[in-house]
């Protein structure tokens, strides 16, 4: 039972006063094949799973609709990355990108860079310039490490895209999970970001292992494989570094029953591949989530729809309105207690160019 100094009142995830963020997944299509990845049957060759993975996009369109001027001038930034999908893998990625910036929202994009040619990297590459706006290159090894985790990407592909958008004079980041079959590439890689030009190199602890100390998994060889956490420590090999940059939106929500919601410090709402909003990308389509809607009484297909609605009444609805909040007062809702009380999230280790 809570105690009472978290009976407060009710408060709202999303403040209409404040600048809007939004957490896109453009998506459910990917090139890639990742083992660990929730979209991956990862003892199947690495194939995508179809009970999970439906090949539905978002549309310019949609965007037109749902980001139109107003919406775009309330909008500070809008993440474009996935839990099933890489975010360039969308029909209309760029022209959207185009949208988005061309009207002063910042965009930030995680991909593993290997679809697409050059000349698309590059028109990427002067929206994201022009706007300030930030990719996230995920490459986790050099040449043909990289797809032993990345599985059917290619690294020569990557590198020759990411070398087309930083041409441009475009902010990039390399953002590189460790594993012991990659761990001794790390100040490789590090050295070969800083020659092209990243910004900045992120080592990336997964929690992924937090269940096991080893995931089998078979490429589409037929090969099997064994991924294992890195034995190294990355401040040995790459130095002094430190945490992720803090958004400029953001403020100290309040702690209600142990959570202090990430969402509501930066006032940042998810929009799945499929077009429903929702509080974030670890509440999404979870069990807790369609708990949450049926004691509001919201069907999310309808009332959470922004094909059929507009977003700002989506975020003044229920349970974003008053519920959530309710239930962190309870100590409710375990996913919110687990990734927002006991911060159990990837570790990042950021380390500056130069």
């Amino acid at each position: 039972m809570p105690d009472a100094s978290h009976e407060i009142a009710p408060v709202a995830m999303f403040d209409a006063a404040r600048p809007w963020q939004f957490h896109v997944e453009l998506t459910d299509k990917c090139n890639a094949g990742c083992p660990m990845c929730p979209r991956t049957d990862h003892m199947n060759g690495c194939v995508a799973d179809r009970s999970k993975v439906f090949n539905v996009e978002l549309t310019l369109e949609d965007f037109r609709r749902s980001f139109d001027d107003e919406t775009c001038a309330r909008t500070s930034d809008v993440i474009l990355s996935g839990a099933y999908g890489d975010p360039i893998a969308a029909s209309q990625c760029l022209e959207i990108v185009e949208h988005l910036t061309a009207r002063g929202v910042r965009v930030a994009m995680s991909t593993n860079g290997g679809l697409r040619r050059p000349d698309w990297w590059r028109r990427l590459g002067e929206a994201f310039r022009a706007s300030g706006s930030r990719l996230e290159l995920h490459v986790d090894g050099l040449r043909e490490v990289n797809a032993l985790y990345r599985v059917n990407t290619r690294f020569e592909r990557i590198m020759a895209n990411a070398e087309a958008f930083l041409a441009t004079g475009a902010e990039a980041e390399w953002h590189f999970i460790l594993f012991r079959h990659n761990e001794h590439q790390l100040a490789e890689a590090r050295a070969l970001a800083d020659r092209m030009g990243f910004r900045a190199f992120v080592a990336i602890d997964s929690i992924r292992f937090s269940k096991s100390p080893s995931f089998d998994y078979v490429l589409p060889t037929g090969e099997r494989r064994t991924l294992e956490p890195p034995t190294l420590r990355v401040d040995e090999t790459l130095g002094p570094g430190k945490a992720d940059r803090e958004d400029a939106n953001a403020v100290a929500p309040p702690r209600i029953g142990g959570v202090s919601c990430k969402s509501a410090a930066v006032n940042r709402a998810y929009v799945s591949a499929h077009g429903i909003v929702s509080a974030c990308c670890w509440m999404t389509g979870s069990d807790e989530e369609a708990a949450l809607n049926a004691s509001a009484g919201v069907d999310p297909d309808e009332r959470h729809d922004l094909h059929k609605r507009p977003l700002a009444e989506i975020l003044a609805d229920e349970p974003f309105a008053s519920i959530y909040a309710e239930r962190w007062g309870a100590c409710a809702l375990e996913t919110c207690l687990r990734k927002c009380a006991e911060d159990r999230r990837n570790i990042r280790h950021r380390v500056e160019r130069g």
